[in-house]
């Protein structure tokens, strides 16, 4: 008797299981805003001019700072939201419960943020609302995000199919990050800009009266999809190796953050990867960049934004077939060195870039019609390279998770996949708003002339260029190149010591395989464990195919250079004299089970009759 215990979604749940990463990253995009909105709003409408240039900049980066240090929230609802995960149990299973208490309380959160305060006459109570609606804005996002990592390890198992986690999760970053940007950064700016007030558009009422609930219908919307695409795997039979794993204590996880080391090396990679996106596009840069230095953001930054996009697009489809050949590890290492390297001659622009040289300025649309130099054109060429290859590695971070998930169970037989999600949450919540204050330092404090505002694409800087440029660019250089690059370095170190190869987690897979198949036909999973430890105690038929390897001379030399630098893998083809199979007497005894459980439930449809 053979027990299937091979995991593999359909297509239209690969698909879709990514829109939940969509909505939550609808929710994160929103609050890039809100330095802005807080800033405006919580201190009593400074910036009109009621406090000094000095004082007025000491309170933008006191509100950034805030919203970072609240983050410390985060070490007790971050580790509390996985534990409960892990023991959750329900007739809706385990993670889509947290989906969508997750969105509703996102939802419920941003009502009350930008809209119930708002009129509040008293400061100090602005101030007590905005804080407490935050804790539930960080408790929603650790519920929902967590959801996106841990939902893979029941979703499938497939390597293959968990490397186009990164191809769909593109479309929906598309239809969230990209969208929300668009209309906050793009659309809205040019519709509202007869009414932007003297600040401009960011810190005008209306702004956020269409932009927020246009977020939370369509977050929502992503977050039901994402339900869909988990229905029918989000069940004890794919959880893990026992279905009937008994409940995780503390001590349980201190474990699996001590000894689990590659879910230590990928969050301090991701942390990193994380926190040079978010800072090179984030709308302050967008607007230093297209706006202060190049002088004409809604020619630009619209544009390139969407040109940068078949750039990505291309990388991802790269990124995922190199996951798929080799490894989530070997994709990260590969495109992390290309962002890097077309990220310092994006450095060489910048130093080259004069605001009394129309020659080293961007250039698209003049006078309505098309107006392209060679500047624009190399610029295109390395930014769009560049961020197509770091946004690739970011969101290769996702399925990753599920790796060290399906490693976890691999070593100590303990499925907890929701602590480890949360872990990532941690990360996300941290870097993100570490990204708000290292912006904030970095523009407010080296660009005096900017009043203690941040930079918005329709303030009148001209005089700002004339008199401080050079503060302007090395504000850019700091923000958009040197930042995202120490990121990128770190993260290469942390590749270097992760262990999770493509050919290890072949292993991992197939020594999940051959125990969870012994401990459903009745073996102890103690001895289950004790029996496979290495892939080659497992017989073939539970060792996952070897993916199909095309000969190509540019990507043989590629995997030439890779194995000289980190790692030679070895590939296991044949079944080792080693192996072990499964025992007969616990066939026989899962067979019997089957027999036993096929006449009781003949026996209840005769009785329903």
């Amino acid at each position: 008797m053979e027990i299937n215990v091979q995991n593999k979604a359909k297509q239209w749940q690969i698909i879709l299981f990514p829109f939940n990463n969509a909505a939550t990253n609808i929710y994160l995009t929103l609050m890039s805003f809100v330095s802005y909105y807080a800033g405006y709003y919580l201190s009593g409408n400074f910036l009109i001019g009621f406090a000094s240039a000095a004082v007025s900049a000491a309170i933008t980066v006191t509100i950034s700072t805030i919203i970072t240090t609240m983050r410390i929230f985060d070490g007790i609802t971050d580790p509390i939201c996985g534990a409960i995960m892990d023991k959750t149990n329900t007739k809706f299973g385990k993670f889509r419960v947290f989906m969508v208490i997750g969105n509703l309380l996102l939802a419920i959160s941003c009502i009350l943020m930008f809209f119930v305060i708002r009129p509040i006459q008293s400061s100090v109570f602005r101030w007590i609302a905005f804080i407490v609606t935050y804790v539930i804005y960080v408790i929603g996002y650790t519920c929902q995000c967590a959801c996106t990592k841990a939902g893979q390890t029941c979703l499938t198992s497939d390597a293959k199919q968990r490397s186009q986690f990164v191809i769909w999760n593109m479309v929906g970053m598309v239809m969230s990050i990209v969208m929300i940007n668009l209309l906050g950064n793009g659309l809205l700016p040019i519709l509202l800009k007869s009414d932007e007030g003297t600040l401009g558009v960011l810190y005008n009422p209306k702004f956020y009266d269409i932009l927020v609930p246009i977020a939370i219908v369509l977050s929502a919307i992503y977050t039901l999809l994402s339900v869909l695409a988990i229905w029918e795997k989000d069940k004890p039979q794919y959880w893990g190796i026992d279905a009937s794993q008994g409940k995780t204590k503390f001590k349980d996880y201190v474990k699996v953050v001590k000894d689990n080391k590659p879910i230590r090396w990928l969050v301090v990679s991701s942390g990193c990867n994380k926190l040079a996106s978010t800072i090179a596009t984030s709308n302050v840069v967008a607007a230093l960049i297209y706006h202060v230095m190049m002088g004409n953001y809604n020619a630009l930054y619209i544009p390139l934004y969407a040109l940068s996009f078949i750039f990505m697009g291309i990388f991802f489809l790269l990124g995922s077939k190199t996951a798929a050949r080799k490894g989530q590890k070997r994709a990260i290492v590969q495109y992390t060195l290309i962002a890097f390297i077309f990220y310092i001659g994006l450095t060489i622009m910048l130093l080259i870039w004069n605001p009394n040289n129309a020659n080293t300025h961007l250039s698209l649309i003049t006078g309505g019609a098309i107006s392209i130099n060679v500047f624009t054109v190399i610029w295109i060429i390395l930014y769009g390279c560049g961020y197509g290859a770091y946004n690739c590695c970011s969101e290769m971070c996702i399925p990753m998770v599920a790796d060290c998930s399906d490693y976890e169970t691999y070593r100590s037989g303990q499925y907890v996949p929701g602590i480890l999600g949360t872990i990532f949450s941690l990360i996300d919540k941290v870097v993100s708003s570490l990204s708000t204050t290292f912006l904030s330092l970095f523009t407010v404090l080296l660009i005096p002339g900017l009043n203690g505002a941040q930079p918005t694409p329709n303030m009148d800087l001209t005089a700002i260029i004339k008199s401080n440029y050079q503060g302007v660019r090395i504000s850019a250089l700091i923000c958009f190149c040197f930042l995202p690059m120490i990121s990128w370095l770190i993260t290469l170190s942390c590749m270097k010591k992760y262990s999770l190869s493509g050919e290890k987690l072949r292993e991992v897979q197939a020594v999940n395989s051959v125990r969870k198949a012994a401990i459903s036909l009745g073996m102890p999973k103690e001895e289950a464990m004790e029996t496979w430890k290495t892939i080659d105690q497992v017989p073939k038929k539970y060792i996952p195919e070897e993916p199909k390897i095309s000969q190509n001379k540019f990507f043989d030399k590629v995997d030439e250079v890779y194995e000289r630098i980190w790692e030679k893998e070895k590939n296991i083809n044949e079944e080792s004299i080693n192996a072990i199979d499964i025992p007969s007497k616990y066939i026989e005894n899962g067979e019997n089970r089957l027999w036993k459980w096929h006449f009781v439930g003949m026996a209840m449809m005769i009785k329903i009759r």
